[in-house]
């Protein structure tokens, strides 16, 4: 399970790239021909940017996230992807070995794609996987100065009461690392909009039990996710909200109650594609790895 899909945690594995598969622009596979060559350090691929003038896409990423190894092995081999290398140079970052850079950018999910222009300066980021076209395409408006931080920023001063655009704002600062900054907004989204007329209040409300959960607040996190649960029972976040709730238990150490909330999920949602998922951790929880046999 992509738990919970774009939102918190986006477990993965990641391994070097290595060119399988490519796309053409009509979406056939196709042997790769040709593969990016990645710079491994941000400090090179800041220098070789400089010196030829172009900008950086800078992927962070983990050994342990699912989502990072599914974008090296699709996204990545892409031709339409690595055409891109004609204009950007590339630079492929360990987050648990790079400590520095991570925290320095504010990286607190993966895969996080950074973009910088020539001199360093951050143009925008993306968060989470995503497939070859919509990589080359946000890029694409990013460097247009579409959808931008700075540019929803901007929009939003001009538009207060825009609450899809403050939604969206909150969205950007969370992948920053920017917390509070995104609490604001979400907070000021549920308190104008409480009727949920823009469509995203209830959103505001599921990311302010993520932020707790980013936070590992856990237990703050799922009373959040229950007063959304109350507040919202008809979202389309419904589910998720009740699949992060006994996951949350599980990482407080309350098996008991993390055991009873799965079970009670696969009876209130017996056709949901979150069924093999959830009963794989009730088997995690019932069987605990013997950590004395490792």
């Amino acid at each position: 399970m992509t738990i919970p899909t774009s939102h918190g945690l986006i477990l993965a594995v990641c391994v070097a790239l290595v060119p399988i598969v490519a796309q053409d622009a009509g979406g056939a596979g196709k042997p790769a021909t040709d593969s990016i060559v990645w710079n491994t350090t941000m400090g090179d691929a800041l220098k070789v940017a400089s010196d030829s003038s172009r900008h950086v896409v800078a992927n962070f990423y983990t050994d342990w996230c699912k989502w990072c190894k599914i974008q090296d092995e699709s996204t990545f081999t892409d031709s339409r992807v690595i055409a891109m290398t004609r204009r950007f140079v590339f630079a492929r970052v360990n987050a648990e070995v790079d400590t520095l850079n991570a925290r320095k950018y504010g990286v607190n999910g993966y895969p996080t794609v950074i973009i910088f222009d020539k001199s360093g300066v951050e143009v925008d980021r993306l968060i989470g996987y995503l497939r070859p076209e919509e990589f080359v395409r946000t890029i694409d408006e990013y460097l247009e100065g579409i959808g931008t931080k700075a540019a929803i920023e901007a929009e939003s001063r001009e538009k207060a009461q825009d609450w899809k655009l403050r939604y969206a704002l909150g969205e950007k600062h969370i992948g920053r690392g920017e917390f509070e900054q995104a609490r604001s907004q979400f907070l000021q989204i549920m308190t104008s909009d409480p009727r949920n007329g823009s469509g995203v209040a209830d959103k505001a409300m599921f990311e302010l039990a993520v932020l707790h959960r980013k936070e590992k607040n856990w237990y703050k996190a799922i009373e959040g996710f229950r007063k959304f649960i109350k507040e919202f029972p008809k979202s389309k976040l419904r589910e998720d909200a009740e699949t992060y709730i006994p996951w949350l238990y599980a990482k407080a150490g309350d098996t008991k109650q993390a055991l009873k909330h799965y079970q009670a999920f696969l009876k209130s949602f017996s056709g949901s594609s979150e069924s093999d998922w959830v009963k794989e951790q009730i088997r995690l929880l019932e069987n605990p790895p013997d950590s004395s046999s490792s």
